[in-house]
């Protein structure tokens, strides 16, 4: 329909054009001494039309032929750029199919078409995880040397993966330089933080781990759970960094959250500590408090190990048959039991106990005890079978280790 309504209006407009040249009796008189030029109006509007045409493609043609240069250098930088993409696409499939050699090689190709920074960071990160993915320290180097000359030190991408590429590679110096530099370019970046807490940890820097699993649990990049372990390893830690006399650990203790007081591994820890320097009545006093407000079976268990004699002794076991009450299936508390009658030298209840722990769930170390006590009441064949045992019980976890 629309090229009907061109068709009729191109004849339209030739009718037109027709009409007016016939009713059109004027002319033009074009003077240059000594010549007359005289022509019709219709000519001389005719040639006037077809001189401007001329011109104008004329013109064109001139302006196509001196852009030409420039025209040129576009399409092989448009060209250059559709290659760069082409390669870099390719080595990111290579990449994430595990072949990084391919990977590291294209990258390393894309590098050398990329004309703006953007595309410059791009294919050098990847090219440098590739070479870190061959263990190629050498080669991946020279890539970050190659951002640090183009970037300087104010490149975050560059800065962060230098940090984790050093950290695996076990450079803990360089990757504390890294991370300081992305800190110093963006302060409060969650990622950077949780690098860094991994750092710490493998320095064994406890001051440091506790100071940066508290930030990032603020920021709620670490939950409860994973806050309270990475606590409990720092603190385990400061312990057999630092240690503490009875007052020093009695007033460190007393600073440390009520949350993270429940610790099992820290109490034993604290425990043991106190145990080592001669004050097992405080270690006592430590695990009542905690098994009093959280029963924990682990703890228990330590408890019959604290060596205490007299009158402590005796409350100490009285204590423990007031729990078993509670938990008469913790084989654990039936363990402490049996080493509490055996210091008291209730021979016959310890070995009631022993055999209890032993058949809610043997352990090698049950059958050990047990074993040494009947060894003490010269029963020497039901020995040697616990004995036997409890070494068929360890075999296979030492084997594990």
């Amino acid at each position: 329909m629309r090229i009907l309504l061109w068709i009729i209006a191109l004849f339209a407009l030739a009718v037109g054009l027709t009409l007016f040249a016939q009713l059109n009796t004027g002319y033009v008189l074009v003077f240059l001494p000594p010549w007359r030029i005289e022509v019709s109006l219709n000519v001389f509007a005719m040639l006037t039309l077809i001189s401007i045409t001329l011109l104008y493609l004329l013109l064109r043609v001139i302006a196509e032929l001196g852009g030409l240069p420039h025209q040129v250098k576009q399409y092989r930088e448009r060209q250059k750029r559709e290659a760069s993409i082409q390669l870099e696409r390719e080595a990111r499939l290579a990449f994430f199919e595990g072949r990084y050699q391919r990977a590291e090689r294209l990258a390393g190709e894309a590098l050398n078409h990329s004309e703006n920074n953007d595309a410059y960071a791009v294919n050098a990160l990847l090219a440098t995880r590739a070479a870190h993915q061959m263990r190629d320290f050498a080669r991946r180097d020279q890539y970050l040397e190659k951002l640090q000359q183009r970037f300087g030190n104010q490149h975050l991408p560059a800065a962060m993966m230098a940090a984790e590429l050093y950290l695996d590679e076990r450079r803990y110096a360089d990757a504390s330089n890294a991370l300081a530099a992305a800190k110093q370019i963006s302060p409060k970046l969650t990622a950077a933080l949780q690098l860094e807490l991994r750092l710490r940890l493998r320095e064994e820097n406890p001051d440091a781990v506790l100071r940066l699993a508290e930030q990032l649990s603020k920021s709620e990049a670490l939950d409860a759970d994973q806050a309270r372990r990475i606590r409990n390893q720092a603190y385990l830690l400061k312990l057999k960094q630092q240690p503490l006399s009875c007052q020093q650990l009695k007033d460190w203790w007393n600073k440390l959250p009520s949350a993270d007081k429940a610790l099992p591994q820290l109490l034993e820890a604290v425990a043991d500590s106190y145990k080592s320097q001669g004050e097992p009545a405080l270690a006592r006093t430590l695990l009542e408090e905690s098994l009093h407000n959280e029963w924990s079976s682990t703890l228990a268990g330590r408890y019959g190990t604290l060596g205490l004699t007299g009158e402590a002794l005796i409350s100490q076991l009285q204590q423990a048959e007031l729990w078993l009450k509670q938990h008469p299936k913790d084989h654990l508390l039936l363990l402490t039991l049996g080493r509490l009658c055996r210091a008291s030298s209730l021979w016959g209840k310890a070995q009631t106990y022993l055999e209890a722990s032993i058949a809610v769930h043997p352990t090698a170390v049950a059958h050990s005890e047990l074993a040494e006590l009947l060894d003490s009441l010269d029963k020497n064949d039901a020995a040697s079978q616990h004995y036997r045992a409890s070494l068929a019980l360890a075999l296979p976890q030492a084997s594990l280790i």
